[in-house]
């Protein structure tokens, strides 16, 4: 009777941790079945949104369908009635002598005149006696290029360039306009002939 009674004092305290133990475990499944119900329903959603798009494109395709087969028939006979009228039409073959000449009334010559350089004034250079012009602030080596294309070979030529001789070298090697003026080339050459 004794080990009777002891278990009746003692069960309150089994009891408040049974309980304890019993709701903890409650909480935790209708948590995990909430959450799960919650997820489930985002899949849901989600595969409901897939299957109304793809009903709506099976339903864009029908639509294609249907009208593509109420236009067939008239895109047929749109089809015969061009090639009828390209078979009813005369083939016209025009001279050969003749095309030159039509074409020619629609051709348009745009040619330019190219300046020269007047070599006599401001003197002719050599290639073989030319000078480094890139030591000349504004000329690299693409511009000293064009430069000695054009018979630009040394500092005493560019020393004698006048206006007139600028703007058609800017022309001829394409540089900007101005520049020549603006970096002083002239200046320069006369500063390093003396050197």
């Amino acid at each position: 009777m004794e080990s009777m009674q002891q278990f009746l004092d003692q069960l309150p305290s089994f009891t408040g941790v049974f309980m304890l133990m019993l709701s903890t475990f409650l909480i935790g499944y209708f948590a995990a079945f909430w959450l799960q119900k919650q997820k489930d329903r985002k899949l849901i959603n989600r595969l409901k949104k897939e299957v109304n798009t793809l009903r709506a494109a099976d339903q864009k395709v029908r639509d294609i369908e249907t009208i593509f087969t109420e236009i067939k028939p008239k895109i047929i006979k749109v089809v015969k009635e061009t090639q009828e009228e390209i078979n009813e039409t005369p083939v016209v073959v025009e001279e050969v002598s003749n095309i030159p000449l039509r074409n020619k009334t629609s051709y348009v010559n745009y040619t330019r005149s190219v300046p020269e350089l007047d070599f006599n004034r401001f003197g002719y250079g050599s290639e073989h006696s030319r000078d480094d012009l890139t030591r000349i602030e504004g000329i690299g080596p693409y511009i000293e290029e064009k430069l000695f294309e054009i018979g630009i070979f040394n500092f005493d030529q560019i020393s004698k360039f006048k206006e007139a001789d600028i703007r058609i070298i800017t022309e001829l090697i394409d540089f900007f306009p101005g520049r020549i003026e603006r970096d002083n080339w002239v200046q320069q050459a006369n500063g390093l002939m003396v050197n």
